[in-house]
């Protein structure tokens, strides 16, 4: 009996005008058995598109005449390659778009490799169904679910981002008349965090380190808040904005931001320390959270709308993110009031912040409390 033949590796392109990218990319997939070449712009994948690629992995955003929905047209147009969409912003109007004239999937940066190689491998695997069926009907139909799919995740991921659990999206396709409402009173609570003197650093150092460090910092934290129930509502700079409490129903959504908050504290300290160890500038984050009543809903238009949450409270979430240290969590004092009996709390002097009408008494939350049993 005759051994089974090896299949060819697939061959894929990356086109991203960052070195740093290319070179992360490339030796990920390489590491994975697939075949690589790289192209540093839209002009240059466009006069390698002729060497029989089964997959273009391409930025949406480069200098020069050919950006990524233009390379996603010529590749369609040129042959049977399949793209995959590489974008940095968390609206994702322009890559729905891509995703509607041709292009297979999208990942937004910052992306680990397990999502860069789950996506890879999820369209190699459609390519080599396709041609085990050989019959345009049924690959058809099989698109046509896929994108059918897709598109109710879309719905999730343009108004939540990427970093969505299973959980929220679950409810969100269960409950599609509180995702589209237009706006409803409800008690939430804002975490914010924000790297602390980000800006002379990314100064001192190359840019592919500042990415590098960047990205580490914003997955310790998004895991953080993924793991006690909140979600991420959007990236600020070198900050983010996490929610709890919507559009997920928690009643003990101000203790769960607390102990994301330890936690990503705990987790970027950790980080820093092994920054240190390697010669490399360690770097802290510091945290702002507040509860209180916001209006949260969907903002927008049918066409283009985000989830989000409006209010003072979150104003003043995002005010005691601004004044905390490197490596503290301020609180306002909803969030004091809602957690005092389980954290230990450290009270603070009363803040007058920008912005914000009277003075504010702000809280350390310091950690959990030690039961006496």
């Amino acid at each position: 009996m005759k051994p089974a033949e090896k299949k060819p590796a697939a061959r894929i392109l990356v086109v991203d005008d960052e070195s740093g990218i290319l070179d992360i990319c490339s030796q990920v997939l390489r590491r994975a058995g697939f075949e690589v070449s790289t192209a540093s712009n839209g002009e240059e994948a466009v006069g390698r598109l002729h060497e029989n690629w089964d997959l273009v992995l391409t930025d949406l955003t480069m200098p020069g005449t050919v950006d990524g929905n233009d390379l996603v047209w010529r590749t369609r147009a040129s042959g049977n390659a399949d793209v995959i969409l590489m974008t940095g912003y968390p609206a994702l109007d322009t890559a729905v778009q891509a995703i509607k004239g041709g292009a297979f999937d999208y990942l937004i940066k910052p992306f680990s490799v397990d999502t860069l190689l789950m996506a890879v491998k999820r369209c190699v695997d459609k390519r080599e169904l396709s041609h085990e069926l050989a019959r345009e009907k049924i690959l058809r139909e099989e698109l046509d679910q896929a994108y059918t799919a897709l598109a109710k995740m879309e719905e999730v991921r343009e108004t939540f981002g990427q970093f969505v659990t299973p959980e929220v999206a679950e409810y969100v396709l269960a409950n599609p008349q509180d995702f589209w409402k237009r706006g409803e009173r409800k008690v939430v609570t804002i975490l914010f965090a924000d790297v602390r003197r980000f800006t002379p650093f990314s100064a001192r150092v190359q840019p592919e380190e500042v990415v590098q460090a960047l990205n580490d910092i914003f997955v310790l934290v998004i895991d953080a808040v993924q793991r006690e129930g909140g979600i991420l509502n959007k990236f600020i700079g070198d900050g983010l904005m996490a929610l709890f409490g919507a559009p997920l129903p928690n009643a003990d959504h101000a203790a769960s931001a607390a102990r994301a908050a330890l936690r990503a504290q705990e987790a970027v300290k950790t980080l820093s320390e092994s920054r240190r160890q390697m010669n490399l500038d360690p770097l802290q984050i510091g945290i702002g959270i507040n509860t209180g009543e916001v209006v949260a809903g969907c903002i927008g238009t049918k066409d283009r709308a985000e989830y989000s949450v409006i209010g003072h409270a979150v104003n003043l979430a995002a005010r005691l993110e601004g004044v905390s240290a490197p490596g503290q969590i301020l609180l306002g004092p909803e969030t004091g009031k809602a957690i005092e009996a389980d954290f230990e709390l450290r009270e603070m002097m009363i803040l007058n912040l920008a912005g914000i009408t009277g003075p504010v008494r702000a809280l350390e939350l310091i950690g959990k409390k030690i039961s006496d049993s």
